[in-house]
């Protein structure tokens, strides 16, 4: 037992000491495990380390990449700055040159006396100029609608018609208009064309010509008042050339052996009658020249009463027939009504009937035919005259009843005339209330259709008077009107 129990103690030591030395090895190694450990995660960090180097590295080369594309950038962007700025200088004296333009346009347009309105596609107005709203009925309420309700004071308005056959055709529509205070306008319409050369629209535009148009009326009288002078010498002097023609023969007749006693007679009377015809047309031209002063004047009276017109107009035709017969023309009286009542002066329709009577003599052929013609045509009564003569131009029959004026307006014309005949015959039917109007074909005649309101006069006023077919007093009338046709032989 006792060699026993010292080896227990002596091995309890030895595990003490083997325990203690344990402890310090495990000690040891987790120191080394830990250094390991630690050195591994040394390694790591160091790696990630140098990892993260290298990414800084490599953002920092990015950046610097970056801030030098930053920097074109911004030089880039200054230079932009800068070409803007010098456009935007630019764009200033544009816009100040496109607002000294715009004052002048507006004060030009402000200033004009040409009248404008712009028009869109579909004929509403846009714009408009001052001018054009003295014959115009336009106010700034009125843009964008319809020129159609648009009122002028034009006369027979044809703004709206020249407006849509110019969007139509894309051709200027032109025009003289009337307005009613007897203004007159050159109208022009004309397509309103884009930079493009795009039909946008029209352009109506109205050019005050009224100056101008009397300047020329005024021209137009001068030249026809010249004209009628030069025609009213050669009426004076053919007159008196003939009648100083048959005094000489007379001087010779006279003075010559009297061998035949009615050959001289003869002689005698037929230069006296030679002499009394170019009396006669002496007398009318006078008498056309007075009565011409009269009605310029205001001082050509009318001695009315209460005739029978057909009365009138039948006696007269038919004082005339034999000598439309002798030039181997047809004369024609025909009427519906015996018997018209009417306030009339008897010795001016007398007048008028053989005006009208002596131009158709003059200007029908031998072989034609004069048709007069009486009708009643509701309150008024109508005479026409119709012949077979050679017509009037279609051109020429505005201007037939204007005075001075002639269709044959040479010197060595056919006919005689001073051209003012027919337009004392239009002042006579008119001081009567009625109107005339002539229709013709040229080559194939001429009617005159005169119309007449029946008008009676009260009978306290009336002074009936009976017309009597050979009165003297028309048998003169008759030479003096017909001066111009009679046969000088």
């Amino acid at each position: 037992m006792n060699n026993i129990m010292p080896v227990k103690s002596l091995h309890y030591k030895n595990d003490s000491i083997n325990k203690n030395e344990y402890v310090e090895k495990n000690k040891y190694i987790e120191k080394l495990d830990l250094e390991e450990s630690l050195n591994e995660r040394i390694i790591i960090l160091e790696e990630e380390l140098q990892c993260t180097k290298e990414s800084l590295q490599t953002s920092n080369e990015e950046q610097l990449a970056y801030n030098e594309e930053l920097l074109t950038a911004n030089e880039e962007l200054k230079s932009a700055n800068n070409e803007l700025l010098r456009i935007n200088t630019q764009y200033q004296y544009k816009n100040e040159e496109l607002a000294d333009l715009y004052n002048d346009m507006i004060n030009y347009v402000n200033s004009s006396d040409i009248g404008t309105i712009f028009l869109d596609e579909k004929l509403c107005v846009r714009k408009f100029t001052p001018s054009i709203t003295k014959e115009i009925n336009l106010k700034l309420q009125d843009i964008g609608r319809q020129m159609q309700d648009i009122s002028s004071n034009l006369i027979n308005d044809d703004l709206n018609i020249g407006a849509s056959q110019v969007l139509t055709n894309h051709l200027p529509y032109e025009k003289e208009v009337q307005s009613k205070n007897g203004n007159w306008y050159f109208l022009k319409c004309s397509p309103y064309c884009t930079s493009e050369n795009l039909i946008k629209g029209v352009v109506l535009s109205l050019v005050d010509i009224t100056a101008k148009k009397l300047l020329n009326e005024a021209n137009l009288s001068e030249t026809l008042k010249t004209e009628f002078f030069s025609n009213l010498s050669h009426e004076l002097r053919t007159p008196l050339n003939v009648i100083l023609c048959a005094l000489q023969l007379l001087d010779v007749v006279s003075c010559g052996e009297v061998n035949d006693v009615n050959d001289k007679v003869m002689k005698f009377k037929k230069y006296s009658n030679i002499m009394k015809q170019n009396c006669y047309r002496q007398l009318r031209l006078v008498n056309n020249m007075i009565d011409i002063t009269k009605l310029d004047a205001g001082f050509f009276e009318l001695t009315l009463s209460n005739c029978n017109i057909v009365n009138i107009v039948e006696c007269v035709t038919m004082s005339v027939a034999e000598y439309i017969k002798s030039k181997s023309i047809e004369l024609i009286f025909d009427t519906n009504i015996e018997e018209c009542t009417m306030s009339c002066d008897a010795e001016k329709i007398e007048r008028v009937i053989l005006n009208i009577l002596a131009n158709s003599i003059k200007f029908t052929k031998p072989g034609g035919n004069i048709l007069v013609n009486m009708y009643v045509s509701g309150e008024n009564v109508n005479i026409s005259i119709k012949d077979t003569g050679i017509g009037i131009p279609n051109d020429k029959l505005d201007i037939i009843f204007d005075r001075f004026r002639q269709v044959d307006r040479s010197l060595t014309r056919n006919q005689e005339g001073s051209g003012i005949g027919l337009s004392i015959v239009k002042s006579l039917v008119e001081l009567h209330g009625g109107s005339i109007s002539v229709t013709s074909e040229y080559g194939k005649g001429t009617e005159f259709i005169i119309v007449f309101p029946v008008i009676v006069l009260p009978e306290e006023n009336d002074i009936c008077r009976v017309v009597e077919a050979e009165s003297q007093e028309r048998i003169e009338r008759i030479h003096i009107e017909f001066s111009d046709i009679y046969s000088l032989n």
